[in-house]
């Protein structure tokens, strides 16, 4: 009896491990929570974003006022400030709206355009950057815009987040963060874009 215990012991643990593979265990009632405890870094990386960056989304806010080109399909604007997965988001978006426009013909959904940039089909009046932050290769310009009294939204204010990662050098827009508001939901341009459905 005495040599089959240490045996028996060793098949009980096994058993018990087998049942317990992946850490899960089954237990009635509330789980039992570590307590959570904050990591302080050493450094607090409390910087704005560079001014170059600043500058990029200034100047592309700009070129999206302008009725013509539109960066939809103004290749060069888009290899000056469009990231490499924002470019094939935006490849995605048009193949997607091509094949919606073929099936609804009559629908009033337009393309993929440079609105599409600024969040809304009527423009606002005014923009002002609120706030920036740098977080190592990325960098987010925090934009307010502002929608004057001729407009479709008179007096409304909407928080956009122009999101632009370092590529082969320079800042490139990665994303647009749009925070909820009256008259628009919270989305991710990117996202939006990568979607295999219209609009």
């Amino acid at each position: 009896m005495n040599k089959l215990l240490p045996l028996l012991l060793i098949a009980s643990c096994a058993f018990v491990s087998a049942g317990n593979a992946g850490g899960q265990t089954r237990k009635t009632g509330s789980p039992r929570r570590a307590e959570v405890r904050e990591e302080v870094a050493a450094t607090r990386n409390a910087a704005g974003a560079p001014a170059e960056a600043i500058q990029q989304v200034r100047e592309l806010i700009k070129y999206l006022f302008h009725e013509k080109p539109d960066i939809a399909s103004d290749t060069s604007a888009q290899n000056r400030w469009l990231s490499e997965p924002m470019r094939k988001a935006l490849a995605n978006r048009q193949k997607v709206y091509a094949k919606y426009a073929k099936e609804n013909p009559d629908s009033p959904e337009g393309p993929p355009s440079s609105a599409d940039f600024i969040g809304s089909w009527n423009y606002p009046t005014s923009f002002r950057f609120v706030g920036s932050r740098l977080a190592g290769e990325r960098a987010v310009v925090d934009v307010l815009f502002t929608w004057g009294k001729d407009t479709e939204y008179p007096g409304d204010t909407r928080l956009t987040y122009y999101v632009l990662v370092r590529e082969k050098g320079s800042w490139k827009l990665e994303d647009i963060y749009t925070l909820e508001g009256k008259f628009v939901a919270a989305e991710s341009l990117l996202e939006t874009f990568r979607q295999s459905s219209y609009p």
